[in-house]
């Protein structure tokens, strides 16, 4: 790829609202919101009929994709070959496994959106198949992008409270929907090392091998605010994210210079702590009872 021609990106799976924010950001690659790449080509990817994301958009945003020129291609690997970068969108975790091993091989940076995978084990099957193929492997939560996060963690953080909607969906009980968002953002701020989560009366609460906490909770019904609390040395430090389209601009960046320079925008450690914490987290809110997380050995 050339560090002067916009990268091309092309979309692995389009039923996830990512899908048309991101080819929309990109725009041509020169004038958009966000310039420096261009989405060129898609795969629909079948429908999740059980999980109503995938029921209700994929037909429709494949339409749109089309009608505003993105070639729409018959499999993952015709995608690959006419592209700079993947963006694995599927809005089912459930399918990203199967459908990131499809993608692996093809020397190409891949991003997998947002929810890495449905389970520690998948995310851990990923990971290791991404090494032995030397896929450079790009993930995270578009809010631990945004401005407003960055800002408040500059300076490092020793403990944080987050809230947002806990939306749920078929499939993806617990934090595994909405809350892997507020995951994300604990892990961007104290690290890996989460070592317990304790079901509380309104949150949970997470504590770090250090002895660091964070609290994670919110309403089951959707709002579009993600709002946060962090204690750094230098005092308190809060923001606010509003869910919109232009939240997205700073992943896009992140996506763009991580497969300029080939190295990874989230750190592995941090992918398979999210997923980790996600499945304890639903584990403690089933059972009612704290969860340990081993220590991080690796």
């Amino acid at each position: 790829m050339s560090a002067q021609d916009p990268l091309r990106f092309g979309l692995i799976g389009v039923d996830s609202s990512h899908a048309l924010q991101f080819t929309r950001l990109l725009g041509d690659g020169r004038t958009g919101r966000v310039a420096g790449g261009t989405v060129v080509a898609a795969w629909q990817g079948p429908t999740s009929t059980d999980f109503p994301p995938s029921r209700d958009r994929n037909d429709a945003n494949a339409s749109t994709l089309a009608e505003s020129g993105i070639a729409l291609l018959g499999s993952p690997a015709e995608v690959a070959a006419a592209v700079d970068v993947l963006l694995l969108v599927s809005s089912d975790a459930r399918t990203r496994r199967d459908q990131f091993m499809s993608v692996a091989g093809f020397d190409l940076p891949v991003y997998v959106d947002t929810r890495f995978a449905a389970n520690p084990e998948n995310a851990e099957a990923m990971l290791a198949h991404a090494e032995a193929s030397g896929c450079l492997v790009l993930s995270g939560s578009p809010k631990r992008f945004t401005p407003e996060f960055r800002a408040a963690t500059t300076t490092g953080a020793t403990s944080a409270a987050l809230t947002g909607p806990l939306v749920v969906q078929p499939g993806h009980p617990g934090l595994s929907w909405y809350g892997v968002h507020l995951v994300d953002l604990a892990v961007a701020a104290l690290g890996p090392d989460c070592v317990s989560i304790e079901p509380r009366r309104a949150d949970l609460l997470l504590t770090w091998s250090d002895g660091r906490t964070a609290t994670i909770g919110g309403p089951a019904e959707w709002n579009p605010w993600t709002r946060g609390q962090l204690r750094t040395a230098r005092g308190a430090a809060s923001f606010e994210i509003e869910a919109n389209e232009d939240m997205l601009a700073g992943l896009l960046e992140s996506i763009m210079a991580s497969s300029r320079s080939g190295t990874p925008n989230i750190d592995r450690a941090e992918v398979l702590a999210i997923c980790r914490i996600v499945a304890a987290g639903n584990e403690a809110l089933e059972s009612g009872a704290t969860v340990r997380i081993p220590e991080r050995t690796a």
